[in-house]
């Protein structure tokens, strides 16, 4: 039986705010504190977003475009991805909350929100800022808003949705998957129906394409190139095993993705879970956010049961946000105040756990493994040793970099004038750069000396006569020291119009 909801003091506002508070910061710290260096997506995120394009060769530009906004921050870049991260998952905190305040009582609306912390796409996987985490939110904020717009009617909620419909869409394409789910639900749902004779629908519909057009532009005007990037990694095979084997694969991860939430959920709802009934009021609210989870997880697996393309599982993780609240919508719960504290108690255990974990990896974890950490790589002293070799050669600002693309992206996100990518030996050269940079600019090519090919030097002075090849420099990993150190190539190539100031040999050194 559910405790009554009347006379129940509204503690959760409190209660959420201090809980969400205290993720963003726990979750900001353990990242800048245990991380020497910038994971590989917070890396990648800065480098394209500094060029402030409609699309990038991977995916759509909005988290880009968010990680060089925060990148004003004070501090180095990489620290605020880390907290414009937790931004993102505590808005979806913030949209479970109140989409499970719209039926149930606040305490349970609160548990609803906070058990999330139970999964790792809420948690350990969140420091990593990447187009999973952005959409994640865009996804939270679209549910909400047009749960709103269906419910209340009103033009300024369906408004909302349409941004954050063109957030979503341009954060990744998995919002294909949402915006179908919701068209679904709106055709499907007799009450829902009648919203498309209101503007409402309408009013979403314009405001998203008119925010997703110049990317959708950009996309033609490119040959779809983000569009062959997703069917690669997806890589469908003529197996007709696959078919089984990869939606299985999908399902179980996502599963295990969410099973500590669903732990958690058990405070409340006990080890035997029983169907509840619910207020007529109440169903709509609970039709919607049936359909908006597990629709999109099931055309997810109908697409590849049908063409047997390999999902990979963290594809699912802007699907959960509203788990608990389809818990607690479907199954009967005990609301007393006592076991709601419990959940919110429990979860934040669960968090700093999880915390802990992480920031125990990051401490030790690089003398565990065969292959360094990209967040032990010692990005900030490479970025000062091209800083020196520079300033000696010339007073020229440093505006382009080459050669292997994460060490010279760790200098792009870690040298003060963050030079670009502006052309690469062994890659195309980025779209938005022009073809004669390196005459009229110069720069310096990095690369990693096991990694490169016997004809790497010859191909450099192929491309660029002028360029000076440089001694190899090492330098000792940021916590593993018996690790043998990383061994830099680096090649200078100075601009044509500016004066040459004569240096020493640069020794090799750590």
């Amino acid at each position: 039986m559910n405790a009554p909801a009347m006379h129940q003091p509204d503690f959760s506002p409190r209660w959420f705010w201090t809980f969400a508070i205290v993720h963003l910061l726990l979750w900001t710290a353990v990242p800048f504190f245990t991380q020497a260096n910038g994971p590989l997506d917070n890396v990648e995120m800065l480098n394209w977003g500094q060029q402030w394009q409609w699309g990038y060769p991977k995916h759509p530009p909005l988290p880009a475009w968010a990680a060089e906004a925060a990148s004003y921050l004070p501090g180095d870049p990489v620290w605020s991805t880390y907290l414009l991260s937790q931004v993102c998952i505590v808005a979806c905190f913030c949209a479970a909350w109140k989409m499970g305040r719209q039926f149930l009582t606040p305490g349970v609306a609160l548990a609803a929100a906070v058990i999330l912390e139970g999964s790792i796409y809420y948690n350990c996987t969140t420091p990593e800022f990447n187009n999973n985490i952005m959409a994640k939110a865009c996804w939270a904020l679209f549910i909400l808003f047009a749960y709103y717009g269906i419910a209340r009617g009103q033009v300024r909620h369906w408004a909302a949705a349409g941004v954050f419909l063109a957030a979503a869409i341009l954060s990744k394409y998995d919002a294909a998957l949402l915006l179908g789910a919701t068209l679904l639900f709106s055709v499907c749902n007799r009450q829902a129906r009648s919203c498309w004779k209101t503007p409402g629908p309408y009013v979403l519909t314009g405001v998203s394409l008119t925010l997703a057009a110049p990317h959708l532009w950009w996309l033609c005007t490119n040959d779809f190139v983000t569009l062959r990037y997703i069917s690669a990694r997806s890589s469908a095979t003529h197996s007709w095993l696959n078919h089984l084997e990869h939606p299985a694969e999908f399902l179980i991860a996502q599963l295990g993705a969410i099973a500590v939430t669903l732990i958690l959920a058990t405070t409340m709802l006990g080890w035997r879970w029983r169907l509840r009934q619910i207020e007529p009021s109440a169903q709509l609210a609970r039709s919607f956010v049936s359909w908006i989870l597990l629709g999109p997880l099931a055309l997810a697996l109908g697409y590849s049961l049908l063409t047997g393309a390999h999902l990979r599982s963290m594809w699912g993780a802007s699907m959960f946000t509203f788990t608990g609240v389809l818990l607690f919508a479907w199954f009967e719960f005990r609301a007393d105040p006592a076991l709601v504290r419990r959940t919110v108690y429990a979860s934040a255990l669960t968090g700093l756990l999880f915390a802990l974990g992480l920031g125990t990896r990051n401490l030790v974890g690089d003398g565990m493994v065969n292959l360094p950490l990209r967040v032990d790589y010692p990005g900030q002293r490479l970025a000062a040793e091209i800083e020196h070799v520079w300033t000696q050669r010339t007073d020229q600002p440093l505006e382009n970099l080459g050669g292997d693309w994460w060490l010279a992206a760790n200098v792009n996100v870690y040298h003060p004038q963050r030079p670009a990518i502006a052309a690469e030996i062994d890659h195309d050269r980025p779209r938005w750069t022009e073809p004669n940079v390196w005459q009229t600019e110069g720069g310096v090519i990095v690369w990693e000396l096991t990694a490169a090919g016997e004809n790497y030097q010859a191909e450099i002075k192929r491309q660029y006569p002028n360029a000076e090849i440089l001694p190899p420099v090492e330098f000792a990993w940021t916590k593993n020291h018996d690790r043998p150190p990383l061994r830099v190539g680096m090649a200078v190539v100075q601009p044509q119009t500016a004066p040459r100031i004569a240096s020493p040999e640069l020794p090799t050194r750590r």
